[in-house]
């Protein structure tokens, strides 16, 4: 017996001493983490020392030194290997990660990181060293938009929120599956959104959509939140932002009556002014019925609240119903034209005191002028010369719905006739941009509205000769010009940086040297690097040109300008704006839009050096 067992603990050890020395000869072996408990316990167990220095030397391969080389030669052509080792090291995880496996292990370890609060310097656990760290929650944040069922991922989305970094998250699709985590992203957004103008709000808008619309609950509480702060002091913006969110909505889910009937019951409407308001939206054509209706509820002794007219949809259908002659629901009768527009001068000038009641001495004028204006037009044929009308025009621009209204107009009159192609003179501005640009210096609010109408003039296809329509489109590119001048500058840049590669080189370089011209210092990151890369696709040409010198002029500017100016206002402002990012991250963000954007100029200056082709 005591043969036996002997013979079997030899065996034993014999089997322990062989599976050893083979994870020895896995590669680079040497390199191990415990290595070293490794050697002492084969040699603790009888192994020879002979076969594992053999073991060791014969697995070596060296990858970590291979690495080093590798990045030597990288920086030689300066290539930062950290970018590309994590970019590397992101796609295997893209790709190998196995989220049943990984919750199966989270489940197991699970205790031990609930034991841990919030990750701060002092937690040792590597999920806490992780999420100190920039590039593993953009791993983070990647793999949960594939694995939103993920359980660790999401739990891991909550530590980074409770880390304080919610202003990261607010793109992430999975951020909506913790209310706490959904409640701070989202406060944090708005907290960003309350101080951002209007050309702010289109780079951030985007991404507090993404979140909100990612269910139906999330909308709900979203549009809940909304409503109760529109009703503080200085809440009333905020229905630009709930109005986004039922665009956003729509496009996802397509549940219309989840976005009316929740914005009639959030509003407390009564059933019947709800419905018709609801009708006008949903049909996008007002009907006389619930038009009629909605005008004997609000001439009664006891009016609703006139938040619930306060809609852009419902300007929009209503103003485009009166006055573009190509409206889907036709024109109206005249009998009760002076009903739709009395409802639009309600809506757009009444003041609501929660003591005094409605103040509606801003309605009569408001109701007169753009009475006035539907009479001026209605006794014009579209499409015919406007200059008789001018003064009258002018007048109702002052009122800023009545803007609105022939705006909706100038739109019918450029794209649906044949005015340009009748009345435009090379050598005139036609008179509907004349106007248009009144428009935009009168009231600033119409600014995004008059941007997307001069693009849609850019872009729409004229039966005009070549030459004069390269003149009309100048003629469209210098309004685009003014509203830079009127701070909307960012927006005008990355579209027409957009729009260069297809348009002709002679407007990119009206565009540059106008523009050039017209600015002043100190520049933010984004406009140089958006002025760099047009002037990069036409410096050519540019070398040609007197605009030679206003480039360089602006190149040797901006080389010149404290690298650490951080502005995110337009260009001919000088006003600058604070950020509620994580230090960290506003680092990275800036030092990467700076030096993406003087590469660029580098780029360009070292091509003007170079001798004309």
């Amino acid at each position: 017996m005591s043969r036996n067992t002997a013979a079997e603990g030899s065996s034993g050890s014999n089997s322990t001493v062989e599976a050893m020395l083979q994870s020895f000869q896995t590669p680079d072996s040497i390199l191990e983490r415990k290595i070293t408990d490794n050697i002492a316990g084969y040699i603790k167990e009888g192994g020879q020392p002979l076969l594992l220095v053999n073991a060791l030397s014969s697995s070596y391969v060296g990858v970590p030194e291979m690495c080093n080389l590798m990045s030597d030669w990288a920086r030689e052509f300066d290539i930062d290997p950290v970018d590309v080792m994590q970019e590397v090291l992101k796609e295997q995880l893209m790709e190998r990660f196995d989220p049943e496996s990984v919750d199966k292990e989270f489940k197991e370890d699970q205790r031990v990181f609930l034991s841990v609060t919030p990750p701060q310097k002092g937690s040792d656990d590597w999920l806490s060293m992780m999420i100190r760290h920039p590039f593993w929650r953009s791993v983070i944040y990647e793999l949960s938009e594939e694995h939103q069922k993920c359980a660790f991922l999401n739990f891991a989305i909550q530590r980074i929120s409770d880390a304080g970094y919610q202003g990261e998250i607010a793109s992430v699709a999975t951020a909506s599956t913790f209310v706490g985590v959904f409640s701070g992203v989202l406060l944090e957004s708005l907290d960003k959104l309350r101080e951002e103008d209007d050309v702010g709000l289109l780079d951030k808008l985007p991404d507090l959509i993404k979140i909100c619309c990612q269910n139906e609950h999330t909308y709900l509480y979203t549009q809940i939140l909304l409503f109760r702060l529109m009703k503080t002091d200085r809440g009333l913006p905020l229905k630009r932002i709930s109005k986004e969110l039922e665009s956003g909505v729509l496009e996802k889910f397509n549940k219309p009556p989840l976005v009316s009937t929740l914005r009639m019951l959030l509003s407390g409407a009564s059933p019947a002014v709800a419905s018709a308001i609801s009708a006008i939206l949903q049909s996008r054509s007002p009907s006389p019925g619930d038009v009629m209706l909605l005008h004997r509820a609000y001439c009664s002794d006891d009016p609703p609240s006139s938040f619930f007219l306060r809609d852009p949809e419902f300007f929009e259908i209503m103003l485009s119903s009166i006055f573009v002659p190509s409206f889907k629901g036709g024109m109206v009768k005249q009998d009760h034209k002076e009903k739709y527009l009395w409802l639009i001068a309600y809506a757009a000038s009444v003041h609501e005191n929660d003591d005094m009641g409605p103040d509606t001495t801003e309605v009569q004028p408001t109701y007169e002028a753009i009475l006035a204006l539907e009479d001026t037009l209605s006794k014009r044929t579209a499409g015919t010369d406007l200059t008789p009308i001018l003064a009258n025009l002018l007048v109702a621009i002052e009122t800023p719905v009545a803007s609105m209204a022939l705006l909706y107009w100038i739109q019918f009159v450029i794209t649906e006739t044949s005015y340009i192609e009748t009345y435009f003179r090379s050598h005139e501005v036609p008179v509907p941009l004349l106007l248009i640009e009144e428009m935009a210096y009168k009231h600033p609010l119409q600014q995004t509205a008059v941007f997307a109408t001069l693009v849609n003039f850019f872009e729409a296809p004229l039966e005009l000769n070549p030459e004069i329509m390269m003149t009309y489109r100048k003629s469209i590119l210098e309004r685009m010009i003014y509203l830079m001048q009127l701070n909307f500058a960012m927006p005008v840049l990355d579209y027409i940086r957009v729009r260069a590669r297809k348009m002709d080189q002679s407007l990119s370089m009206h565009f540059v040297k106008r523009v050039l011209e017209m600015v002043s210092g100190p520049y933010s990151k984004k406009f140089i690097e958006g002025m760099g890369q047009m002037i990069q696709e036409i410096v050519e040409v540019i070398k040609k040109t007197d605009t030679e010198p206003i480039v360089r002029a602006w190149i040797e500017e901006v080389v010149l300008q404290p690298v650490d100016v951080e502005m995110h206002s337009p260009p001919t402002s000088a006003s600058s704006s604070s950020t509620h990012e994580t230090p960290t991250s506003a680092a990275a963000a800036a030092a990467a839009a700076n030096d993406s954007g003087l590469s660029t100029i580098q780029e360009i200056k070292r091509r003007l050096e170079e001798p004309r082709r």
